[in-house]
């Protein structure tokens, strides 16, 4: 089955591209049929570049959907992306515009990174209710050393090991996870067999997905016997 772009899913370039080198060696390149549509090999060379590039922030795009990361991973996985991907920093770094708090959201991860220290007079207002007497902790990176094993992002993550007697503040959810789930779920709910469905039926069956954990089938069939009782009335009405 082909694989198809998704204007709401930015990572089916990725799985457009995944899928041409899981089949380029299978290719024939000299069928006639396709021999105009087959990269030459300089092209081939660049599609290469850009697939590793693709993997690597696919891995991040993954990693920000898991329900467990925190502010403090999440500032990691930018951070690395950044390093390695300097235009990203517009719109990935502490101060970007698309940041509503940064003076909140920089001075929880410097809380939870142990670096009370460095919290400048913005960060300690917006965090002050966060703040304890106890000891900062010193932050205890693991030495640089990226492990072939190890995807783009857990490289990111696992430099950023940090010991804290500080209270745990991974209840604070990035909004990051929350929205890179809802985007994924969008893409494929709004799929190119899907684009004549209502916008209200589209973002009723999103919500309804999104929190998936706050019904079950008892709710559905409430919902069900509710409606059917609203209807009655009026089907009485116009039977008179």
């Amino acid at each position: 089955m082909p694989v198809y772009r998704n204007a709401t899913r930015w990572s089916s370039i990725f799985s457009i591209i995944d899928r041409y080198f899981r089949i380029y060696s299978k290719l024939d390149r000299i069928d006639d049929q396709l021999v105009d549509f087959i990269p030459t090999p300089r092209e081939n060379v660049r599609l290469k570049a850009l697939y590793e590039d693709l993997k690597n922030l696919e891995s991040v795009n993954k990693k920000l959907q898991t329900s467990t990361v925190s502010l403090l991973d999440v500032r990691a996985l930018f951070d690395h992306v950044i390093k390695h991907y300097p235009g990203t920093e517009l719109y990935l770094s502490p101060t970007a515009s698309l940041v509503k708090f940064p003076d909140f959201e920089n001075g929880v991860v410097k809380l939870m990174a142990g670096k009370e220290n460095t919290l400048t007079r913005g960060e300690r207002a917006a965090v002050v209710k966060l703040l304890h007497t106890s000891e900062t902790v010193a932050t205890e990176l693991q030495e640089e050393g990226e492990d072939a094993h190890q995807s783009f992002a857990e490289v990111a993550l696992s430099q950023e090991e940090v010991t804290s007697s500080r209270e745990n503040l991974k209840w604070i959810p990035p909004t990051s996870n929350d929205v890179e789930r809802l985007f994924s779920r969008a893409g494929i709910v709004f799929s190119r067999l899907r684009r004549s469905l209502n916008p209200m039926t589209l973002e009723t069956i999103l919500f309804l997905q999104f929190n998936r954990s706050l019904w079950d089938a008892s709710a559905v069939a409430e919902a069900i016997e509710l409606g059917k009782k609203r209807t009655r009335p009026r089907e009485e009405e116009n039977a008179d």
